[in-house]
Formats: C-alpha cells, sequence, structure tokens
C-alpha cells in the first residue's frame, strides 16, 4: 500500500528540484532477479515466489477468504520434489494437486495462473500509475522504450546439447528440452510482455540475442504485435551474437517486417509493422500447468500474438474479422489456453457467426478463467466432446498424426515428445462436425462449418511449423493448416495464382510482407543458417571469418523476375530489401532498395539512376509530420551518379537540401532541375545524407 506513495513522492522531489524528466528508464523490467538463468534452482526446481500481506489480501478479496494466509498455499507451487518416494517418481515432473479429478488439477493449475496474473499486473499498474503521475507533474510524454523481460523464451530456454551451440537446437520441443526460462520471469513480473506495454511507450523484444538467429521470425512476429498496441504503436526486434556478415542479413528481414526498420524502408511503410490475416493467442499459461516449459509453443512467424487478457480488453468482433488496433483478423488460433475467459469464448463464437474461423490446439479446456465450466460451452462452439484427463493428455512420442477431410492436402506429423505440449487429446466429432485429424485409432482433429459459413477446427494435438529445418526437414503443419481453412487467400488479381504475403513467404525463396498504407516489402530468406558462432557481444573477426568459410551465408541478392505479390507485378535488382509503395494511379510513390537503379512494376519501369546506387530511396512526409516551410519529400542517394525521381505529389517549384548537423535542420543546397515527370540531381552533391525536397515560397 505504500508503494505508490513512495513512487509519486520520488517523482515530486525529483520535479521539485527542479530535474528535468524526459524519459524513464524501463529496459527489462522486473521485481528481483538477476541474470544466471539456471543456477538459483533447488534441487532443480526453482523455487523464488514473492509473497507479502497485501498480495495475500488482495488475492482473498478476489478469490476466497482461504487464500489470506497465502504462503502455506506455495506448496502448489512445487515441482519435482518428492525426494522421500522410494520410487524413479522422486524427481519427475509431479506436484500437489487438490484433488483426484480433472477439474481438481486444473483448479490447482488455475491458482497457479492467477497468482502470476495478479503478481504482474500489481507491479506493472504500480509503475505505470506512477508514470502517469509524472507526466502530469513535467506537462509532456516521458519516454519508456524497452522491453520487458531480460530472459527471453526460447532464446534462454535451456536444451542439454553436450557442448554443440545451444542456438541450433532452440527452435522445437525435443527430448533434449530440459527447462525454460519462462518460470523465473513470471515469478519476477516481467513474462507478460502485452501488460508490459501499459508502461512501455515502446515495446519490444530482444529474443535474436545472444547469437540466436531467430529464424523462424517468432521474434519479429512478436514485435509486430507488441507494436501495434504500444502507446507508440511501433516496436522493435532487435538481434545481436552474431557475425556482421548475418547481422546485415538479419536487419533486412527485420526492415521487411517493418520492425524496428532502417529509416529508408520506415519512410515507405510509413513507420508501421507489417499487416496479417491471422492473430493467436500468446500461450501465457502453460507455465502455470507445467512449470518448466516456457511461454512458446510454436514459433510461427506468420501470424500476429496476443493475450487472452489484452484481447478481451482492445479487441471487438464485427463484420466477420477481429479488430484490434485498427488492424483486421479472419482467423483466431489458440495455442495452449487451458483457461478460456468468458469474454473469449463469447469473443469465439461471435467471430464463428460472423463466418471468420476459430482453431483451437492443444488442451480442450475444463475450466474459464472465471473458475465456471469451460468444457460445455467450448464442445458446443467446437461440435465435438472430449472426455478430460487428469494426467494432461496421451502420450504419443514418435506416432503419426494423419489428416483428411478439410485437411486432406496437410502433410501428416510426427509427435515429438512425450511432453505436456505433446500431449494428445482424443475428441468425438458431434453429427454436425467432420474428422479432420487422426492419430492411429484416436480422432484427434475436428472441422465445423457453421451456419454463414464461420469455421471451428478443434486439434487435440500441437501443431508444428519450423521453416528453419532445424530437425532436417522444414515441418509446416500450422501453414497448411491455416491455408486449407482458407486463412491465406490471394488477391484474385492473377488466375491461379496466390500472391497473398505470408503464403508467398511460407512456400518460396523471399520474405514478402504488405502493410496498412499499401507498401509491399521483400527481402530474401535467413532461414536455413545453422547457428556455430559464439554468441557475445564484442566479435571475434578470425573465429567469425572460420565460421563463415565453413558455413557461407546465403546471398543478399534479391531478383525479381515479374513476381506477382499483392497484386502487382515486380521485377527487381538489388541487395537485402526492396519497399515499395505505388500511387492509386499505379505510379511509384515511394521506394527504398540498396545496390540498385531502379524497379518495375506492372511493367512500367522507373529508372531511378543510370547506375546502381549504394543505398536509394525517397517518399513523401505524411501530413502529420509536415511543418511550415519544412520538407514534403525525403530522398536518399548514396553512391555516385545521376538520380531520377518521379516528381508526383511535389509542388511545381522546389528546392533540395541536405540535412544539417542536427537532425531537421537545413545543410546545404542541392542543385536539381525538372526533366518531364522527374527531378534530377547528382547523387555525389548530397555528400550521402538525408535530403530535404522543399517547396519554394
Amino acid at each position: 500500500p505504500q508503494a505508490l506513495p513512495f513512487l509519486t513522492g520520488l517523482v515530486d522531489r525529483y520535479v521539485d528540484a527542479g530535474v528535468k524528466l524526459h524519459g524513464l528508464y524501463s529496459d527489462e523490467m522486473h521485481i528481483q532477479q538477476d541474470w544466471h538463468y539456471f543456477s538459483h534452482h533447488d534441487h532443480g526446481e526453482f523455487a523464488v515466489r514473492y509473497v507479502t500481506p497485501a498480495l495475500g489480501a488482495r488475492f482473498a478479496e478476489l478469490y476466497g477468504e482461504q487464500y489470506r494466509d497465502f504462503a502455506k498455499w506455495l506448496v502448489y507451487f512445487t515441482y519435482g520434489q518428492e525426494d522421500f518416494v522410494g520410487d524413479l517418481g522422486a524427481t519427475a515432473g509431479a506436484g500437489h494437486v487438490w484433488g483426484e479429478t480433472p477439474e481438481a488439477v486444473a483448479d490447482t493449475a488455475l491458482f497457479r495462473a492467477r497468482y502470476y496474473r495478479l503478481l504482474q499486473d500489481t507491479v506493472v499498474d504500480l509503475f505505470t500509475e506512477a508514470k502517469h503521475h509524472a507526466e502530469a507533474r513535467v506537462g509532456h510524454r516521458l519516454e519508456a522504450r524497452a522491453h520487458a523481460t531480460w530472459a527471453q523464451s526460447p532464446t534462454i530456454d535451456r536444451w542439454d546439447t553436450l557442448g554443440e551451440p545451444p542456438q541450433r537446437h532452440q527452435y522445437e520441443y525435443t527430448s533434449n528440452f530440459v527447462w525454460s526460462n519462462t518460470v523465473q520471469q513470471a515469478a519476477s513480473a516481467c513474462s507478460d510482455y502485452f501488460k508490459w506495454g501499459d508502461y512501455l511507450t515502446g515495446n519490444g523484444n530482444d529474443h535474436a540475442e545472444g547469437g540466436w538467429l531467430d529464424r523462424n521470425y517468432y521474434g519479429l512476429a512478436l514485435a509486430c504485435s507488441l507494436g501495434i498496441i504500444n502507446e507508440l504503436p511501433y516496436a522493435y526486434g532487435a538481434h545481436w551474437g552474431m557475425p556482421g556478415e548475418l547481422h546485415r542479413r538479419r536487419q533486412a528481414v527485420a526492415d521487411a517486417y517493418g520492425v524496428g526498420s532502417s529509416t529508408v524502408h520506415g519512410l515507405v511503410q510509413n513507420m508501421q509493422h507489417r499487416d496479417v490475416d491471422v492473430l493467436m493467442l500468446y500461450p501465457l499459461n502453460l507455465v502455470a500447468s507445467e512449470e518448466r516449459f516456457g511461454s512458446w509453443m510454436t514459433q510461427y512467424g506468420y501470424a500476429n500474438l496476443i493475450t487472452q487478457e489484452k484481447l478481451a480488453a482492445l479487441g471487438e468482433v464485427r463484420d466477420g474479422a477481429i479488430h484490434l488496433a485498427g488492424r483486421k483478423f479472419t482467423t483466431l488460433a489458440a495455442l495452449f489456453e487451458p483457461f478460456p475467459s468468458e469474454r473469449l469464448l463469447a469473443m469465439m463464437r461471435d467471430l464463428v457467426a460472423q463466418g471468420g474461423r476459430v482453431v483451437w490446439s492443444g488442451p480442450p479446456p475444463v475450466r474459464t478463467w472465471e473458475g465456471g465450466d469451460a468444457r460445455g460451452p467450448w464442445q458446443d462452439l467446437m461440435g465435438a466432446d472430449f472426455n478430460p484427463r487428469i494426467d494432461g493428455g496421451l502420450v504419443a512420442p514418435g506416432k503419426t498424426v494423419a489428416f483428411e477431410g478439410v485437411l486432406g492436402n496437410v502433410p501428416p506429423q510426427a509427435v515429438l515428445t512425450h511432453f505436456l505440449v505433446d500431449r494428445v487429446h482424443p475428441l468425438v466429432p458431434r453429427a454436425e462436425s467432420a474428422v479432420a485429424a487422426r492419430l492411429l485409432n484416436d480422432v484427434v482433429g475436428v472441422h465445423r462449418t457453421h451456419p454463414g459459413d464461420g469455421q471451428t477446427l478443434a486439434l487435440g494435438m500441437r501443431p508444428r511449423d519450423d521453416q528453419s529445418a532445424s530437425l532436417g526437414q522444414d515441418v509446416a503443419t500450422w501453414f497448411h493448416v491455416l491455408r486449407s481453412l482458407g486463412a491465406y487467400s490471394p488477391t484474385n488479381a492473377f488466375p491461379d495464382h496466390n500472391d497473398q504475403t505470408e503464403h508467398l513467404s511460407r512456400t518460396g525463396p523471399h520474405l514478402a510482407c504488405r502493410f496498412p498504407n499499401g507498401a509491399i516489402s521483400i527481402a530474401p530468406h535467413l532461414r536455413n543458417v545453422v547457428e556455430d558462432w559464439p554468441g557475445g557481444f564484442a566479435r571475434n573477426a578470425a573465429e567469425d571469418q572460420a565460421y563463415l568459410a565453413r558455413v557461407p551465408p546465403p546471398s543478399e541478392r534479391l531478383e525479381l523476375a515479374d513476381f506477382r505479390v499483392n497484386g502487382r507485378r515486380v521485377t527487381y535488382a538489388g541487395d537485402g530489401t526492396v519497399s515499395f509503395r505505388t500511387a492509386a494511379d499505379g505510379m511509384l510513390e515511394s521506394f527504398a532498395g540498396r545496390n540498385t537503379a531502379g524497379i518495375t512494376i506492372e511493367g512500367v519501369e522507373t529508372r531511378l539512376a543510370d547506375q546502381p546506387l549504394a543505398q536509394l530511396a525517397f517518399g513523401p512526409v505524411p501530413g502529420d509530420r509536415r511543418v511550415e516551410g519544412g520538407a514534403l519529400f525525403l530522398i536518399l542517394a548514396q553512391g555516385a551518379g545521376t538520380v531520377r525521381v518521379p516528381t508526383a505529389g511535389l509542388p511545381p517549384r522546389a528546392t533540395l537540401w541536405t540535412e544539417g548537423p542536427k537532425p531537421g535542420s537545413r545543410g546545404t543546397a542541392v542543385a536539381s532541375r525538372r526533366e518531364g515527370e522527374t527531378l534530377v540531381f547528382e547523387a555525389g552533391d548530397t555528400q550521402g545524407r538525408l535530403v530535404y525536397v522543399v517547396a519554394e515560397p
């Protein structure tokens, strides 16, 4: 109770002393932990939990007076601690539960999930309220850009690799998976990135750190997901700990996603994140079900993520789609959601009733978040019945799931482990539903078409998706399932060709992304590199060169010949990422590329330079960023040669100025001339600096 007065009083002391505040430290917020991820474990278990009388009192107010003396309830957090059992179960992954029924087991896990949420929400709300107090005192927004946790999952999860670089193993739950760090983050009030967005003005993540390359683009998808609901709707997905050659290639992928992208691509994309049609529920409560597991089920980069709490608070269903933060999603998928809220189930019903799609994977739910029955409403929605089990599902390592019916084109998928995440849940289809998947004699997939053409799909298993082919093959179950349901539909601009960006990305050699303002970005994929280097900040040039000689990196060259994407035909040659946007008349309006001289769209070539330039970009300044007498257009031309920029949208008379030593200031004038519909100048005259195009009085 004294925490908020302490924080606001601290702020007041600074402000009253005349200290000018422009931002708040916000990186890796947590209660109290450190960077020793796996050395605070009592007999192999991370046993630290934070409890105060105030927390116990609040938990009692919410969930029952019996919890006021909360410390004694911590026994239900123990895991693998049956030391005095005289058999092989002494250190097995077992814990205390409230009874011998599936409902009692679910209630125990729900108790843990509620503790983690209350802890997290209390801490975040405390700092958010204190920040708002500070902003009221100083009279402006205080920037707080960073990421919530210092130990991402799967980046800092533990696999037993026997001395091999661990990064190459961090794409799948395999038998050598040992432990996730997520329980440490949950116990430190920093596992929920989405909740920490209430405090952070610019949320983000460091998933691709310590040498892990995130070749499934999971961290980039998470950054996009955080960004759209940020106070400042732009997040980052950082990367470090790899050779410079790969750092540059990874940045190209980030540029294509619009995640912390370079200025030139942000100019074309209007500093927004890429658009997708599929929304997946972030599996926040996996750690409450079994604490050794992380905050991921499958690392899938072609969807956005959201917690059910934030979806309920910020989303609404209308016109057959979920509308969230200005974006629209026609498909909602659950990855591991043991305690759906009543609001979530209602949104799922509404989405299907309006013609949308709901896919449920993993264990069918027994309890709602509110503590009521989830089984009945879930069965009615999915058109499938199930018998809950006390053991979390059938173990089926090495067995194969075969798909049929609406999923008949989905390749079979092997079940990798006996872990909780890979448990199988038999289903019984109702009369209105059809079988969609089987494992031996058990039905594990049920599809239902609802009135109004909405669809539900229940999958009692974990669909895998690993474009990195970390186990030797590209498994694309999630993609094939979603495609089979129509989630990745083409624009229909080209007969017999699916030009949808996620479809192209998951099936071809290029990553393609589309943006709310109509921009398109394309980059070479970075998914087949094998991590085999030290992951530190400082780089050893000799070690990095030895790796590059042993495993040559993929080419940065991007060669497109009549590439059909999002309703456009594109021909282009350059390095790294290309971003472009066309006006309503089809003319090129904005562009960014590297080692290139131009682009051809819909058969119309726009020759931007007489020879390839190291960097070439241009685009209009958005109306909400313009100031009187300021720039209307921005250009960057690095290299030597004559540059020709389309003049669409420019005033009849304009002058060019390099950016001065202070961002936003004018430097030196750049000679230019008009030739028809182009503005012509010499790249060498710009000194490689950003150029402002300003209207003459």
